[in-house]
């Protein structure tokens, strides 16, 4: 993942966690990983959100 992809999954991910943007108006855009796997912006955020609630509950 860029940079730039890594601060928008942030941004988006604290958008999501706040309250101000509902994960379905988080974009389906396809991404492709430095290791060549698929993704999208969307599981991206999902996969940052739950890092981060892993991280507060533990």
């Amino acid at each position: 993942m860029t940079a730039l992809q890594k601060r928008l999954v942030n941004a988006y991910a604290t958008l999501v966690m706040a309250g101000r943007k509902k994960i379905e108006e988080v974009p389906e855009t396809e991404w492709e990983l430095s290791d060549g796997t698929k993704t999208t912006l969307r599981a991206e955020v999902e996969i940052e959100i739950a890092n981060r609630e892993v991280a507060a509950l533990s």
